[in-house]
């Protein structure tokens, strides 16, 4: 369908999306997969159930572990009901949502990209029933807002390409505004960055695209400030001291940090071996801590019996641990290499091997056992994913697609750089793969256990480049096999009897 000399995807592929999303669901339900409402009263992120019913706006406001987008969502829903079931329905409703708008989003921009309706129909269809989707939606994290906020950034930065507004660059703006309040590894050079390519390659819109990203942009620094005056750090989170250190001093041998430790290199605190401990290992920080008449910065441990880690001693704890982080670096760099390479190889992993979704993956285990082989191209299956990686879980064709990918969109930035011009499309795949690179530098290089949830979330992304170059790698190919067919005997014209 053209409108204003642009093609737009039809709408009966994306209804035959939607109604193969149901059928499949249902399919799922029926193989035993139910959403896991556990994490809820469990899970590090996630607020107690009780403020989040009773004290959101004030909790939300103070809480300094996390951007406080994800709780918002997770309170208001608390707040329909208690009941289990119409909870379970609710978020299963939500989730579900999330999923075939990212599967359409994905379509479209397939569709978009390489103007074949069947291309992008096929590969929507193979992401939506990839047993990671098909579990993530069954469990209350944030994984799914991430996968669809950067699904309509994307979209939304392709259209832009197409034919600019500045409604369509403030919408992405502000998405991506709301994806630094929903997870803390998304900062705000990432959203600058961004900003200055979309400046770059809409070169005739560069004031009006600098003034779509103001507003946004302020939104966001409004929570480094908010957190600035909570806990006197200028981040969205204050953890990151403590996830650091898991591939840095902690991966150190214990026997060495005691001699560090003892020489004053780093504290007495690294010689614990888990950097995300409970108040009772950390008293010497807490008794430090005045009360603040907070409940969100002053309760130790949420009403479930979890601990609280937003309590305002962690933010002290995380500091200190990135203290020790720094200096194991500059002592032992090797062990933080060694560390990143661990964190790099389990961002190959499918991202259905991951511990909190083993029961639902059980419910699925012939399909999801299919799915990694065939693939993710992984030789091993864990029975009982884990935390610790062998090598034979990494996902062969996951790591070829990957590497395929960075390397295509590596090529058209530089093709850019040297050539000052651009296509829409191929704007849209370097902007693609700078979020690409983001997500999987800054997630490998801070984190260790969860790499391959990273990846998750830009595996559209990977598959939309892969797609285009399939779909040009054909039409070259054909254009080849044109070129090389005997032409017609031409008939010499009367002159030149």
């Amino acid at each position: 369908m053209k409108k204003d000399g642009l093609v737009y995807p039809q709408p009966r592929p994306a209804l035959w999306l939607v109604g193969f999303y149901v059928l499949s669901r249902l399919c799922f339900f029926a193989a035993g997969v139910r959403f896991d409402l556990a994490p809820i009263d469990t899970s590090w992120q996630i607020l107690d159930p009780v403020l989040l019913r009773e004290n959101l706006l004030e909790s939300l406001f103070y809480m300094p572990g996390q951007p406080p987008l994800y709780n918002l969502v997770l309170g208001a829903v608390l707040k329909i009901s208690d009941d289990p079931l119409v909870l379970a329905t609710l978020f299963r409703c939500f989730y579900g949502a999330l999923a075939i708008a990212s599967v359409l989003l994905l379509y479209s921009l397939i569709r978009k990209l390489t103007g074949s309706l069947w291309l992008a129909f096929g590969v929507a269809l193979v992401f939506m029933l990839t047993p990671a989707l098909v579990l993530y939606e069954a469990i209350p994290y944030y994984t799914l807002m991430i996968l669809a906020l950067l699904g309509v950034i994307a979209w939304l930065f392709h259209l832009c390409m197409e034919r600019f507004t500045f409604g369509r660059a403030f919408a992405m703006f502000l998405a991506m505004a709301a994806l630094i309040y929903t997870r803390s590894m998304f900062q705000w050079q990432w959203f600058v960055v961004l900003a200055i390519f979309c400046a770059l390659v809409l070169p005739g819109y560069r004031k009006a695209v600098l003034g779509a990203a103001i507003v946004p942009l302020a939104i966001v620094f409004a929570l480094y400030g908010k957190n600035l005056m909570v806990t006197g750090h200028f981040a969205t989170s204050d953890w990151m001291g403590m996830s650091l250190s898991k591939l840095t001093t902690l991966a150190i041998d214990k026997d060495e940090r005691q001699r560090m430790a003892d020489s004053g290199l780093i504290s007495e605190m690294s010689l614990m071996d888990f950097p995300f401990n409970t108040p009772e290992e950390y008293a010497e920080f807490f008794d430090a801590v005045e009360p603040t008449g907070i409940t969100v910065l002053d309760q130790k441990r949420k009403s479930t019996g979890h601990v609280n880690y937003n309590h305002l001693a962690y933010a002290d704890v995380s500091e200190q641990a990135l203290e020790d982080a720094i200096a194991a670096v500059r002592v032992r760099p090797d062990i933080y290499l060694q560390s990143m390479g661990t964190a790099w190889l389990m961002f190959l992993r499918p991202a259905s091997d991951y511990p909190f979704l083993h029961e639902n993956r059980q419910a699925i285990d012939p399909y999801s056992r299919a799915f990694s082989l065939l693939l993710a191209g992984q030789p091993e299956y864990p029975e009982k994913p884990g935390f610790d990686l062998e090598m034979g879980q990494i996902g062969v064709m996951v790591a070829i697609g990957y590497t395929l990918s960075v390397l295509y969109g590596l090529f058209l930035l530089i093709k850019f750089a040297i050539r000052r011009e651009v296509s829409a499309t191929d704007a849209t795949l370097i902007f693609l793969w700078l979020n690409i690179m983001y997500v999987s530098v800054i997630g490998n290089a801070f984190e260790v256990d969860e790499n391959q949830r990273f990846r998750f979330s830009v595996n559209p992304f990977i598959a939309a480049t892969l797609s285009v170059m399939a779909w040009r790698l054909l039409n070259w190919s054909r254009r080849g096999e044109l070129d090389m067919r005997p032409r017609p005997m031409r008939e010499r014209a009367p002159s030149d009897r």
